[in-house]
């Protein structure tokens, strides 16, 4: 057996509120809000006035929490959080095709682009994606931005 192991088996002699909201798996305020209803312990405090919890108030809070029984004997329920997979981003594979973007561009008289820039463009006038967006908006916006930017 591993130190490590020995360590994250037995409980420490006193936590800090920051571990303890951890442990909780809850933000400090919310878990400070069920403190003041009674769900859980109160720290105690260090001659400091630094709060801390002592490993039986941690065993109690912990047990509340699992149990939905608060200690002082109230019935609880806590949300649970799901945990919602990251958005998948963009391949360049599904990003727009803007050869029609290009062909306008050139009509208005910037020449020598390519699509990439056309593309890089789009990305930095439309950063969440011009899906509701307008032709002609999109067609003004990126127009000027090249233009700002010295290309064409």
């Amino acid at each position: 057996m591993t130190a490590k192991t020995m360590n994250e088996n037995q409980p420490k002699a006193a936590i800090t509120v920051s571990r303890m909201c951890s442990l909780m798996k809850m933000s400090r305020s919310q878990f400070y809000w069920h403190v003041k209803r009674g769900t859980f312990h109160a720290p105690l405090r260090l001659s400091n006035g630094r709060p801390y919890f002592n490993a039986s108030q941690v065993e109690d809070n912990l047990k509340a929490r699992e149990m939905g029984i608060g200690v002082n004997g109230e019935y609880v329920l806590f949300y649970e959080r799901s945990e919602t997979p990251p958005k998948p981003k963009q391949t360049p594979a599904s990003k727009a095709d803007h050869t029609e973007l290009l062909d306008s561009l050139q009509a208005l008289g910037l020449t020598g682009l390519t699509t990439k820039q056309v593309g890089e463009a789009v990305e930095s006038c439309y950063p969440k994606g011009t899906g509701s967006e307008d032709e002609n908006d999109i067609l003004r916006t990126v127009f000027r931005h090249l233009k700002r930017s010295g290309i064409g």
